[in-house]
């Protein structure tokens, strides 16, 4: 176990857990944490090895199983709630990981202070979100599905029909489906068009 700043008063530090990262990662949010002032424990989780922890921080965003899932093998380690540490900034990726249970959701370029007080925030047993997780519909436009939304985003991100099915793990077939369905919900014909729609409304 690492140990940052136990030497500040009697109060028993939080601990917090990092699951499936490598010690780089380990290290990092160790020295961010101690950088902030906060008084923790940080501790690398493994499968092997399931620790009692205050919080549990993972990244489930672009693993090789789907999200949820990844997320259940996480949270079955432990009984502390899940704080989801991520590149990815996706609305879908957020509601899905709130919709499934995680506490909080964090994007890793966050400074010191902001990891400091997510991880607090978290621990004393509040939700963490993004100030946006829904993107906005307009009246009359029907619901996109939640595979929807998360293909919109991936296209407002760039990402070709063979990268977006490589990335959610299904088939070209089932993305190009679900690029028709999109353009018939959103009224649009072309990708061009596809994006300029979902940067306008939050994806």
């Amino acid at each position: 176990m690492k140990s940052v700043g136990r030497a500040r008063g009697a109060t028993p530090p939080l601990t917090v857990g990092i699951y499936d990262e490598p010690e780089l990662v380990v290290s990092g949010v160790e020295a961010m944490l101690a950088r902030a002032g906060h008084v923790v424990d940080v501790v690398d989780v493994v499968e092997a090895e399931p620790r009692a922890v205050d919080v549990l921080l993972c990244d489930p965003v672009g693993r090789s199983v789907q999200l949820e899932a990844y997320l259940g093998a996480a949270a079955a380690l432990t009984k502390a709630p899940l704080l989801v540490f991520t590149w990815s900034n996706s609305p879908s990726s957020v509601r899905r990981a709130l919709d499934w249970g995680a506490r909080g959701y964090l994007w890793k370029g966050t400074g010191r202070d902001g990891l400091a007080a997510a991880v607090q925030v978290v621990a004393n047993g509040d939700v963490l979100a993004p100030e946006r997780t829904r993107p906005t519909m307009p009246d009359g436009v029907a619901p996109l599905s939640v595979r929807e939304a998360e293909v919109l985003d991936l296209i407002c991100r760039g990402m070709s029909n063979l990268e977006i099915a490589e990335h959610l793990f299904v088939s070209v077939n089932s993305v190009k489906t679900y690029v028709r369905q999109i353009y018939q919900k959103i009224g649009v014909a072309r990708r061009a068009q596809a994006v300029a729609w979902g940067l306008a409304h939050g994806f």
